[in-house]
């Protein structure tokens, strides 16, 4: 059985070397960004949060899909323009991205996104010709060097054009290019299975102008390579400016998540936990009804646990009858529900407020850390229980106060049942769209 399996397991390996061995140095793979990468770069460029910026877009399927494209031209105009030669620049602009070029030349802002997008393409379909039939040298720097020096360090053809540079850089004194052209061509001519006496001067002259029209075209792409690399931050910017109505929205429907309303808050006497029941008062800060303020919502109400029959006076007022006398000894605990914006913008800069304030509090208020709630902290004191937490688009805080000596985890509870009973309310992302 040995005998039979070792020698193809041999070959596999030997044709995976002489693979791995024939790729071009420095060659990559390009695929299109992650959702993670487009809400890192979506963030980055706009200033929006992270966390503000997943929300929209993971809610916003097509909105994720235009930034993916502009994240994608800008990581690919950046290797492009970043390749350490011409192999690797050919090794990245493959069918995608040959597509993607297509559409950003036609978007863009920045001229010569396309100047440069044109040089690559021309290149690489150059290639394509006659990559097939002969074995492609690597740029040699001396003819490159020449043709440089023709082209006159600009990109316009005031000086000379691409095919006078490549004329002079490859003038036949200078001898290199012309033995490198001979050897390749036999080579292609080979390839092809044609007899060179009988090729006739037409063919010949057409296959001798694909073997120079590709090292011109290489040699002009590196060429607008390295004039490129001096515009490289404002052409990556215009394709970003090509965004901008993309930009716009994603800012238009971070201004409109989180609208706080009463539906958010504790339904009196519903969302109440057994054995619990509303203190009802007339006076209207605690009434129960949530007030909308300044920066947040606020909800204040009293509830009682106690077992005895209670009833109110005319004032509003809680008593119970001992010896036919009044007696006003009700126990209830206070109870206040903040919600507001967990993002605000500051200096023009949106801010994770929600994720700062947890952090704020674990780090110099005495909080501790909870994990049922997603992201939030808790504190205790004689006096009060308070939790602290975010979700989606809001920032909220439970406070228990007013409590009964000795009756601490009692109150934890409530803080928790609160907190809960208003994180279940809370959608993880809020947009209302315009009908």
């Amino acid at each position: 059985m040995r005998n039979n399996i070792f020698p193809p397991i041999l070959l596999l390996l030997f044709i995976l070397i002489l693979f791995l061995f024939s790729l071009p140095a420095g060659a990559t793979g390009v695929n299109a960004p992650t959702t993670t990468e487009i809400i890192d770069e979506v963030a980055r460029f706009t200033g929006l949060s992270k966390d503000l910026t997943q929300l929209v877009l993971e809610s916003e399927p097509e909105l994720l899909a235009r930034f993916g494209e502009t994240v994608f031209g800008a990581q690919v105009l950046n290797l492009l323009l970043e390749a350490k030669d011409t192999e690797v620049m050919r090794s990245i602009f493959n069918y995608e991205v040959a597509k993607l070029a297509d559409k950003l030349m036609n978007l863009t802002i920045h001229p010569a996104v396309g100047t440069f997008f044109t040089a690559v393409k021309a290149y690489k379909s150059s290639l394509e010709v006659v990559r097939d039939y002969i074995i492609i040298p690597k740029l040699d720097h001396d003819t490159y060097a020449r043709y440089k020096k023709a082209r006159g360090g600009v990109l316009s053809y005031s000086y000379a054009n691409p095919t006078e540079a490549f004329e002079e850089a490859t003038f036949a004194p200078f001898g290199g290019y012309y033995l490198l052209k001979e050897e390749k061509y036999k080579e292609l001519i080979e390839a092809k299975g044609y007899n060179p006496e009988y090729l006739g001067n037409k063919l010949e002259s057409f296959l001798r102008r694909n073997i120079d029209d590709f090292w011109m075209k290489q040699m002009e792409a590196k060429y607008v390579q390295e004039k490129m690399q001096e515009s490289q931050e404002a052409m990556v910017n215009s394709i970003w400016k090509s965004a901008q109505s993309e930009i716009d929205l994603l800012k238009k429907l971070a201004s409109e998540l989180g609208t706080i309303h009463e539906g958010l808050f504790v339904d009196l006497p519903r969302d109440l936990p057994e054995e619990w029941w509303f203190v009802e008062h007339r006076e209207g800060v605690l009434n129960g009804q949530p007030k909308e303020g300044e920066y947040a919502w606020i909800q204040k109400f009293q509830v009682s646990d106690a077992k005895e029959d209670y009833q109110q006076d005319a004032d509003g007022y809680y008593f119970r009858m001992i010896d036919q006398r009044k007696t006003y000894d009700l126990p209830y605990t206070n109870v206040m529900i903040s919600i507001s914006p967990r993002f605000e913008e500051i200096e023009g800069e949106v801010l994770d407020g929600g994720k700062y304030g947890i952090q704020y509090n674990i780090d110099n208020e005495g909080y501790q850390p909870v994990g049922n709630l997603g992201v939030a902290c808790l504190l205790q004191t004689e006096s009060e229980v308070r939790m602290n937490f975010y979700r989606g688009m809001y920032y909220c805080y439970v406070c228990i106060s007013g409590m009964t000596p000795g009756v601490m985890q009692k109150h934890v509870d409530l803080a928790y049942h609160f907190s809960r009973i208003v994180a279940g309310k809370m959608p993880t992302i809020v947009i209302e769209k315009a009908e």
